[in-house]
């Protein structure tokens, strides 16, 4: 507990809401489950109220996390988006509300047709947002504007992870913004974690791809790349640890290749405590993204376990890499680009202790304790009636 924090004022009793939290992969998941054990570390009763991912496996909750109905994929912006189903949903969030009481309701990304959207329009208590998103193409909230004002109207402040969350939002949602970026978790990612039992060629150079298996993560472009890396490299090998729609064709990709055969491997879905182990275990991690990221969480998790990085150069991890500093910056649609900069980390061991050093460095300064700490100013000033 941060007795500074909590010193003469007493815990606040705080809700987060989203339908994106474990086990369903993704950045929000991880902020969101990062940010409340952060809030609870602090010496505050911070709570989860998210949705059921009858898709994956069932995780062991604890106590903090209540689950409403079930949950509803959609592709949208090169992804996939949730929504929480249940046909008795409004009476099940207001029946959850009148059972609890809290200081302050954190919802993310309320402006859709989602959980976050129903509780920002039933809560009784103070609500602060805080917005994660960026669109490749049309931006969407063009048109919301027009549906979400009344939500809109009910933020007492709204925080956004990046100026690049900021500014697709600012044209069409008036008003002041808290950039309080996301933050990573240097209890679990580390230098010192240990390896993946399963190390797959001992001694070879590894290459990881860790994240959804989508077009707009790019696994397939890091895969175009990979035949000029392995002729340079004879013996690098690379996994690709996720799921998503592209995994059959990056396997029958790969089957159909034999330069790529028997060198590529897929993990599959990526436990929570396998997480921080896969990064560690590599010796670069790929992540080939081509836009709609805000930040890029996974960037600071591989870079806290020491692992240099390679990442698309989209406007979201341009918050996060300075080029040539603590990472690589490419156009992931080039694969002689990306494969040059794969290559370059492997073979020069100047580069690579160097965006191993920086990395670490980047990571230490996005502690989720040093963010959750911005978060409950936030809080405090609502509670206090600044807006």
């Amino acid at each position: 507990m941060n007795s500074t924090e909590t010193s003469g004022r007493r815990p606040l009793r705080i809700l987060q809401v989203s339908d994106a939290f474990r086990p369903f992969p993704g950045g929000v998941s991880e902020h969101l489950y990062h940010l409340t054990r952060a809030l609870q570390d602090l010496g505050h009763d911070a709570r989860v109220l998210t949705t059921r991912y009858p898709m994956l496996p069932d995780p062991e909750d604890p106590p903090w996390v209540h689950r409403l109905g079930r949950v509803v994929t959609l592709p949208l912006n090169q992804s996939q988006i949730t929504f929480t189903f249940h046909p008795l949903l409004p009476l099940k969030v207001r029946a959850f509300l009148r059972q609890h009481t809290f200081d302050v309701v954190h919802v993310h990304g309320p402006l859709a047709p989602n959980l976050p959207a129903l509780v920002s329009l039933l809560s009784p208590y103070p609500l602060v947002a805080t917005f994660h998103t960026a669109f490749t193409g049309y931006n969407w909230y063009r048109p919301a504007r027009f549906f979400f004002q009344p939500i809109w109207k009910r933020i007492r402040v709204a925080i956004t992870v990046s100026t690049v969350a900021r500014d697709v939002m600012a044209p069409y949602f008036h008003g002041s913004y808290v950039i309080i970026p996301n933050g990573v978790d240097l209890q679990r990612f580390h230098p010192n974690v240990p390896p993946v039992s399963t190390v797959i060629r001992s001694g070879s150079p590894r290459i990881l791809f860790l994240g959804r298996l989508e077009e707009r993560k790019g696994p397939h472009l890091l895969l175009q790349a990979l035949p000029d890396v392995f002729r340079a490299l004879p013996d690098a090998v690379a996994w690709f640890a996720g799921e998503g729609p592209l995994r059959s064709r990056l396997e029958a990709r790969v089957a159909s290749d034999p330069l790529l055969r028997d060198r590529v491997y897929f993990w599959g879905h990526a436990r929570t405590e396998e997480v921080p182990s896969l990064y560690r275990s590599a010796d670069v991690y790929v992540s080939p993204a081509t836009g709609g990221e805000t930040f890029g969480i996974v960037l600071l998790e591989a870079m806290a376990c020491g692992t240099p990085v390679v990442a698309g150069n989209n406007p979201g991890y341009r918050q996060v890499i300075r080029d040539g500093v603590n990472g690589l910056l490419v156009n992931p649609e080039n694969s002689s680009d990306l494969s040059h900069a794969i290559l370059r980390v492997l073979k020069d061991p100047e580069t690579w202790e160097r965006l191993h050093r920086e990395g670490l460095d980047t990571a230490r300064a996005h502690g989720w304790n040093q963010i959750a700490t911005r978060v409950l100013a936030v809080y405090r000033q609502v509670l206090d009636g600044q807006r």
